[in-house]
């Protein structure tokens, strides 16, 4: 991916070019929507969120923080809120769907429980991370939210398989650290 073109389209979009922005929405759908689809486990909440993000993302775009030039952190950021916020309004709603007849809210309960402080955790390592080097945030971006190789990281970001390996280790040692009980 060229790292230039996210710094170029968030620029444009920023000054009102509906063109620009409609490019970084192709560029970055995907990667968004799998990211709530994973979080959320249903298609439409995830569009939902997805599309939620590309509101915020417009509104926002003086302040979006390029990571290594590409906006698509910034975003699996906002993506994370965004769904802890929906999980966090849902626990407030009485849940509806399938329960136990022996209690029945308490399963459902009990697993938005657990989900919402995932996904609350799940923010808080993002925010660590953050305010970490850029390329340790690079790192941690391309082997775990992308799901690339180390080779394929090294390639991208222009680095030794050995740097991906340390810059890795070291956020994960940082976060072990700061979330240890948590994790």
């Amino acid at each position: 991916m060229n790292r230039a073109a996210d710094v170029r389209l968030v620029a444009d979009a920023a000054r009102g070019d509906e063109r620009a922005f409609a490019a970084l929405y192709d560029r970055h759908v995907e990667p968004i929507y799998l990211q709530a689809l994973s979080e959320l486990g249903d298609e439409d909440d995830a569009q939902e969120v997805t599309q939620e993000v590309f509101a915020i993302t417009w509104r926002k775009l003086s302040s979006v923080r390029l990571v290594d030039g590409s906006a698509l952190p910034w975003m699996l950021v906002t993506c994370t809120n965004v769904t802890a916020n929906r999980l966090r309004s849902q626990h407030r709603r009485p849940v509806a769907g399938s329960v136990s007849e022996e209690h029945p809210m308490e399963n459902d309960t009990d697993r938005i429980d657990e989900r919402f402080d995932s996904h609350r955790l799940m923010g808080r390592l993002e925010d660590e991370v953050m305010g970490m080097a850029e390329l340790d945030q690079a790192v941690y971006r391309a082997v775990i939210h992308e799901e690339r190789s180390y080779e394929a990281t090294a390639v991208q970001l222009g680095i030794s398989v050995a740097s991906v390996r340390k810059r890795l280790n070291r956020v994960r040692t940082r976060l072990r650290q700061k979330f240890g009980g948590e994790l």
